[in-house]
Order: C-alpha cells, then sequence, then structure tokens
C-alpha cells in the first residue's frame, strides 16, 4: 500500500512557533527516552518528526520519501478508524508495554551486576 502525499498547506507563523515548540519537547523527551528504558523513546522521536512534517515543507518532501516514515504513517492512518476510548486504551497499552520493558530491562541490569560481583 503506499500512501498519497498529502498536500502541504502553510501555517500561520504562531501555529509554526508553537509547533517547533513541540518539536524540541518531543526530541527532547525521545532523547531521554533512549536512555531510560521507562520512557519509549522512539514513540516521542517520530511524533516530532511528524510535527515537524506538519510545518516544513522541506521536512514533509524528505520524510514522505523514506520508506521508514511511510510505514509509520500506515500505522498512524489505521489509528485514524479508532474511537476516541479505542484510542485511549491503545495509548494506554502502548506506555503500558514501555513500562514494563523498562522494569524488565532494570531487573536484567541488576541481575547482570550481582552476576558481575
Amino acid at each position: 500500500m503506499h500512501l498519497s502525499r498529502p498536500r502541504f498547506r502553510p501555517l500561520p507563523l504562531v501555529y509554526k512557533v508553537l509547533g517547533l515548540i513541540l518539536v524540541v519537547g518531543f526530541l527532547l523527551i525521545g532523547l531521554v527516552g533512549l536512555i531510560l528504558p521507562i520512557i519509549p523513546g522512539i514513540v516521542f522521536l517520530l511524533l516530532a518528526v511528524y510535527v515537524l512534517t506538519r510545518i516544513s515543507r522541506r521536512a514533509a518532501a524528505y520524510a514522505h520519501n523514506q520508506p521508514w516514515f511511510n510505514r509509520h504513517m500506515r500505522h498512524l492512518n489505521a489509528v485514524d478508524t479508532l474511537s476516541v476510548g479505542e484510542r485511549f486504551k491503545l495509548g494506554f497499552l502502548v506506555m503500558a508495554r514501555g513500562v514494563v520493558n523498562g522494569i524488565e530491562w532494570c531487573f536484567a541490569a541488576i541481575k547482570g551486576r550481582d552476576k558481575a560481583s
């Protein structure tokens, strides 16, 4: 399945500034999430890219030429068919999976440290 390229519509300056603040926030959380396993860093980095493609024509053109971006956009478009309640459930499950993965990582790190002692 190939996604059609959305028509890029320029945003007012206020929305661009708010979008850039959001991109920076998502990038910071994403980078912290790459270090701390409890926060799903990749999700926030993808959100930063997505918001950036909404405010920058060049970023949108570049991202839509990347297979990985198109693959993730298909997943995002599939979420559009869910109701609000189902979206909250999905968001909770993704967050819960990230927390469980983080806890597993912490236990594995503690076990590895105990074996080294």
